[in-house]
């Protein structure tokens, strides 16, 4: 069974089943989903494809694209230092679409067992490592992530972990999911890559965490004086300009500069800026322009990048790629923070968290504040007795 789920309103979501094709890309061959047989097949067909997509095209047959952030990689000349075997995209058309109400939820919580988290020393040897280029002038902002391994106690069906998760108050902006018969693809994305509908193009970079108390208006106050995270925002800001001037003639303005955003526990500053097209633009010269995310990558984001792959240990996968749905004129496509990938019969979960680290870091914050977000996703999943170091 395939099927994928999209947050649409506070009372219902999107669901799209019986898919008419599906694939998993990879360098040089892609499996299809349906059968279970893999194809030859060049990624240069797939990008060919992509570029074959105008983002003005209304899209007739509903259909998800997840990409991985390896992917990236390759698009911004890095593909020396991606896995060959490394899944790069995953392509699904659907027969059916349908809006649903908020399910009802047979499951109280999705108990997890924590596996594997990173280590303090490890984490502050990466650290370091990031400082000595930001002192050197090699980059500006570089986002340091790590994964996160759970296991539950028992296997528990797909269909059950949707409808809690849908069920759940708090759910991000981009909240989606995907299921691929035994893997799933959960994500409560707030995070926004890019949004296109009657030639406008929209993003929306968040950059900046703060762990929420009872009065968030209050935690704004501190959060607006704090010139650490004022400094990262305007940054990533800056980058994202110009990476939507890419797209088309220097227009690209920013609508909101430094708004707030509260998601489970936590409070975050984000920024909105828009392009208005004025001529056709391809899919694939979007994700060129944009992907991946500059708040997920750093400055300058090709430097970053490299050094990125310098310091963590594994692929990103799936976490800080993007999730495009394709409906009818509509293109939307989000930032996968937030996202964990699941192999439900082996009961495993990996969850990606990380932040910006300037020269103005601390690393007991940066760790902490990487803790923090695993916990609010835990948080709003009911998952009992993780606690932030």
């Amino acid at each position: 069974m395939i099927y994928s789920r999209f947050k649409w309103n506070e009372s219902s979501f999107l669901e799209l089943s019986r898919p008419k094709s599906a694939y998993i890309y990879f360098r040089t061959t892609r499996l299809n989903l349906l059968t279970g047989f893999p194809e030859t097949y060049r990624l240069e067909l797939f990008l060919k494809r992509l570029e074959n997509i105008q983002l003005q095209d209304k899209a007739k047959i509903p259909t998800v694209f997840h990409f991985y952030y390896e992917l990236g990689l390759i698009l911004m000349g890095l593909g020396h230092t991606v896995d060959e075997n490394a899944p790069l995209a995953i392509e699904i058309e659907y027969e059916d679409k349908k809006f649903k109400k908020t399910p009802k939820s047979r499951i109280a919580s999705l108990p997890l067992k924590t596996l594997e988290r990173p280590s303090w020393s490890e984490y502050k040897s990466a650290f370091n490592h990031i400082q000595e280029h930001l002192l050197n002038g090699n980059c500006y902002q570089v986002n340091l992530t790590y994964p996160f391994d759970f296991e539950t106690e028992e296997v528990i069906d797909p269909r059950d972990i949707s409808d809690f998760f849908f069920s759940q108050k708090g759910l991000g902006a981009y909240a989606h999911l995907t299921f691929l018969g035994d893997e799933m693809i959960l994500s409560n994305s707030p995070e926004c890559l890019f949004q296109y509908q009657n030639n406008k193009m929209f993003t929306m970079p968040i950059k900046g965490t703060m762990k929420r108390g009872k009065n968030w208006k209050e935690d704004w106050k501190k959060m607006k004086q704090d010139m650490k995270e004022e400094g990262e925002l305007n940054m990533i800001t800056d980058l994202l300009r110009n990476d939507l001037n890419r797209l088309d003639k220097p227009e690209a303005r920013v609508i909101k500069r430094r708004s707030p955003l509260l998601v489970p526990n936590l409070l975050h500053q984000h920024s909105v800026l828009s392009v208005e097209l004025s001529q056709k633009v391809s899919l694939l010269k979007t994700l060129e322009s944009l992907f991946p995310g500059g708040s997920v990558t750093g400055a300058p984001k090709k430097r970053v990048m490299e050094i990125i792959q310098e310091v963590e240990r594994y692929p990103r996968g799936i976490y800080c790629g993007s999730t495009l749905l394709c409906l009818n004129d509509k293109k939307i496509a989000s930032i996968n923070i937030r996202t964990a990938q699941l192999s439900v019969g082996d009961r495993l979960w990996r969850y990606g968290a990380g932040g910006g680290v300037t020269l103005l870091s601390k690393p007991t914050a940066e760790y902490q504040e990487m803790e923090e977000k695993v916990a609010s996703f835990l948080t709003l999943i009911a998952a009992p007795g993780y606690k932030a170091r």
